[in-house]
């Protein structure tokens, strides 16, 4: 049999395969021992141990998922970037929806956290939470998140709809999210196909990457917040001996 691949067939392979290999750049690079031994140094307070750790992994996921490729996207395949919506044109025309899909997933997080209060999604494992604290918190997660988006929902979702249309763009989108979700249990992986297939119907539908990011910071910022505010194992305190990272 001869099989001979299109240019664009070629590029969304490379597409594709690259997704991927970011990822685990990302993955194995933020969880290496490397990471462990250089915050083990620097800091002796467990505290900021656990805080700065956290903001490492989230700024190596920004660079990983987002700067990285995007710059190598620019240089190599596509120059446009309009087409990913990020202006305050679309953010204004958007913001019901914004608001909406926001409100819909904070109230999950409510119920299900009033449900099974000894959830705990925090990946700075610490009991007690200063407000700064918690803002450093959801910048990380802010950072990993606006990177993260648009590799999935912006390049690599845009680059399948331009070659394969509407749903089958989303279809690879989402099983390959939900597949890298797989090794944070099968809980994650099963709402990663919905979280996914909702964040790319809009991604598509309204032509903006502004709706998948701010559903994305809400899911992973009001889900820490519901942990520390109704875990009975985990509160807010006033003291500001426990802060972020310094010298």
């Amino acid at each position: 049999m001869n099989f001979q691949l299109s240019s664009s067939e070629t590029r969304i392979s490379i597409l594709i395969v690259g997704v991927i290999l970011f990822f685990y750049l990302y993955y194995y690079t933020a969880h290496s021992g490397f990471l462990v031994r250089f915050v083990e140094r620097r800091y002796k307070n467990q505290s900021q141990k656990e805080l700065y750790r956290f903001f490492i992994q989230k700024l190596t996921g920004f660079a990983f998922l987002g700067l990285l490729p995007g710059i190598l996207y620019y240089f190599f395949i596509d120059h446009s970037v309009d087409k990913y919506g990020f202006s305050l044109s679309l953010l204004r025309s958007n913001i019901s929806i914004i608001l909406l899909l926001a409100g819909i997933i904070i109230a999950i997080l409510f119920l299900t956290q009033k449900v099974n209060p000894e959830r705990n999604s925090l990946q700075i494992k610490l009991k007690e939470w200063t407000i700064s604290m918690f803002v450093f918190n959801a910048v990380g997660w802010t950072l990993y998140l606006v990177g993260y988006e648009f590799l999935f929902r912006g390049i690599l979702l845009n680059a399948c709809f331009n070659d394969f249309g509407f749903w089958p763009a989303i279809a690879i989108n989402v099983v390959i999210y939900s597949a890298i979700h797989m090794v944070n249990g099968k809980d994650q992986a099963i709402g990663a196909l919905v979280f996914g297939a909702i964040a790319c119907y809009f991604t598509l539908t309204k032509g903006t990457l502004l709706i998948p990011v701010f559903m994305h910071i809400s899911l992973s910022v009001f889900s820490d917040y519901f942990s520390i505010r109704l875990n009975p194992n985990l509160s807010f305190v006033k003291s500001e001996t426990i802060d972020i990272p310094s010298r």
